[in-house]
């Protein structure tokens, strides 16, 4: 399987969008979608990238920088997904070596993610790739007006 990764476009928000909804759940209008692949693929902080096979988007990541003041520089995966047909290919593997490269090049001590309890397919994938487990927690969040 020849797969390509690469730097996303903005004609790529549309499988993002879709990849958004069908694996990981995000009801999210596909327009903010366009605005913020169009936004973040010119900022420094943000690595877009996707998996390409035959001129097809059948995967993509996205991480950006995680500096807290309480730990070294890392990188952070935000999203990640992969079209159920291309799974177990190693896609994802390239998707996450490909930000550890980016981690690696800017002086990054690491990448984290964080992940739901009850996606046991990516808790697997992640372990595989090396991540350990730290901690559970919740997520909260709060809309402004």
């Amino acid at each position: 399987m020849n797969i390509n990764i690469r730097r996303c476009m903005i004609s790529d928000a549309k499988p993002i969008y879709e990849l958004c909804r069908s694996e990981l759940g995000y009801e999210f209008p596909e327009s903010q979608v366009e605005a913020n692949v169009r936004r973040m693929i010119g900022e420094s902080n943000n690595l877009l990238l996707v998996a390409e096979l035959r001129g097809e988007v059948v995967g993509f990541i996205h991480a950006h920088n995680h500096e807290p003041v309480y730990a070294p520089p890392m990188k952070s995966v935000v999203a990640l997904a992969v079209n159920p047909e291309y799974r177990n290919h190693g896609l994802g593997h390239q998707l996450v070596r490909a930000v550890e490269d980016w981690a690696r090049e800017t002086g990054a001590a690491g990448v984290r993610v964080n992940s739901n309890v009850n996606m046991n397919e990516a808790l697997s994938f992640y372990k595989s790739m090396g991540f350990e487990y730290i901690k559970s927690q919740y997520n909260f969040r709060k809309m402004l007006k």
